[in-house]
């Protein structure tokens, strides 16, 4: 009969959407932690197997992977995470490995590759990135923004975590991570490295919308309590 036929297409097709959709999914940007890289209704595809197969999330959440596959999570990478004190998402960038070191002074931030002087100037040298020394030792300064779209706005007025960050090594299947938008993000700064079964995807593309002047100049808004100040839309 026809209805059976029918039935038997819905059947197949949501069979074959829950599949799919267990390897490649598309999220839409709600908040503006990653400004100007992605804005609020920006949409990202993801994908769930370069950083290996995670159990998908399905309105709820499993941290745990199926295939583990950390060697696929690079530095600079934007990845879908669970934020380890609820039950959401979050899209951040990947600024530290595990075993590298970190730190922030003023706002800026220091990455040591490996937690090894060695290493971190080898690095700097083959992607032409500026040394600094700092608490005895040698450090990349603010390797990001000379590839990617960070920024600071130096009114802002935020806590201390956004300006300063103890040198502190990542453990051992642990990730850092950092929005673009670094005095309007709550990331690793706050909760601390991200465990590898807490990351679910990995963006492979980005459909920005158009953007007008007027929504790049929403991003930041005028306080008149505060007149020398500007402070950020949260």
């Amino acid at each position: 009969m026809y209805w059976r036929r029918s039935l038997k297409l819905v059947m197949v097709l949501m069979i074959l959407f829950l599949f799919l959709g267990s390897f490649v999914r598309l999220y839409r940007v709600s908040d503006i932690s990653m400004n100007d890289t992605l804005m609020d209704g920006d949409l990202v595809w993801v994908e769930n197997l370069t950083a290996g197969f995670h159990i998908p999330s399905w309105g709820f959440y499993i941290d745990q992977h199926l295939w583990d596959r950390e060697e696929g999570i690079h530095r600079g990478d934007l990845l879908a995470f669970r934020h380890p004190l609820d039950r959401r998402l979050y899209l951040k960038r990947c600024v530290a490995l595990p075993g590298d070191r970190v730190m922030e002074k003023n706002k800026n931030f220091y990455l040591q590759i490996g937690a090894d002087p060695a290493k971190t100037r080898a690095f700097a040298a083959r992607y032409r990135l500026p040394l600094v020394r700092s608490e005895g030792s040698l450090w990349l300064l603010n390797p990001y923004q000379h590839f990617f779209n960070v920024r600071h706005d130096p009114t802002v007025v935020g806590p201390k975590e956004l300006i300063d960050y103890p040198p502190t090594i990542i453990p051992p299947h642990r990730y850092f991570f950092m929005g673009d938008y670094r005095d309007n993000s709550t990331d690793s700064r706050f909760f601390g490295p991200v465990p590898y079964d807490y990351i679910y995807y990995r963006v492979f593309w980005i459909w920005q919308r158009p953007r007008s002047l007027e929504e790049m100049a929403s991003i930041r808004h005028f306080d008149p309590k505060h007149p020398n100040v500007i402070r950020q839309k949260y």
